[in-house]
C-alpha cells in the first residue's frame, strides 16, 4: 500500500512539496538579493575609481605651487606663505 492512498499520506506528500517548493523560492530570493548587492559593490567601486583617476588626472595637471594651495585647502589649513616659497624654486 503507498503513502500517497491515503489522506494523511496526500497531505503529508502535499505539505512535503509545498516546503521543498517554499525553500527554492527562499533560496532563489536570497540567491538575487546577494547578486544585487554584489553588483552594487562592483558599481560603487567602478564609481569610487573613475573618480579616483579623475583626481588623479588633476592633481597631476597642476604645478608645485597650485598643488601646494589645494593641500592646504583641502586639509582645512590656509598657510598660503608656504606656498609662496614654491614659487621662487622654479
Amino acid at each position: 500500500m503507498l503513502v500517497t492512498q491515503t489522506k494523511i499520506g496526500r497531505a503529508l506528500a502535499a505539505a512535503l512539496l509545498l516546503i521543498g517548493l517554499a525553500f527554492l523560492a527562499y533560496h532563489q530570493i536570497r540567491q538575487e538579493a546577494f547578486e544585487d548587492a554584489e553588483h552594487d559593490a562592483l558599481q560603487g567601486t567602478v564609481k569610487a575609481e573613475r573618480q579616483r583617476k579623475q583626481d588623479d588626472a588633476y592633481l597631476q595637471g597642476l604645478d608645485d605651487y597650485r598643488l601646494c594651495l589645494e593641500y592646504f585647502d583641502t586639509s582645512g589649513l590656509r598657510n598660503v606663505e608656504e606656498c609662496e616659497q614654491l614659487r621662487r624654486v622654479h
